[in-house]
């Protein structure tokens, strides 16, 4: 029996401002930009405090196949994987540049 997420498709998609409406306002539209096997896992709840009151995130960590260039995931870019999506909040690489560790926190919808 596998583990829920050990291999699963994980999309990545961007935002890009792609024009101008006709009274002037910037057009944004999301983009794919690659599908692609990776693993993925819940790591301990975080606390932050605001204003208001303590916030839980609720963070996740995905192991990527190496990128570079576009294809590399960059902050506020959005995960999607097992009908749930996640926006990037870091992105670490592994000394052997064998995969791309993305931290990221769940989308509350």
């Amino acid at each position: 029996m596998a583990l829920p997420g050990f291999v699963t498709n994980v999309t990545l998609t961007r935002e890009g401002q792609t024009g101008h409406a006709a009274d002037g306002t910037p057009t944004v539209t999301t983009s794919t930009v690659w599908t692609k096997k990776g693993h993925y896992q819940q790591q301990q709840g975080s606390d932050y405090q605001t204003g208001t009151g303590p916030i839980e995130r609720q963070v996740y960590r995905f192991w990527l196949p190496f990128l570079t260039g576009t294809d590399r995931p960059g902050q506020t870019d959005i995960l999607t994987a097992d009908g749930y999506s996640y926006t990037v909040i870091g992105i670490e690489q592994e000394s052997l540049k064998h995969h791309v560790i993305v931290r990221a926190e769940r989308v509350e919808r």
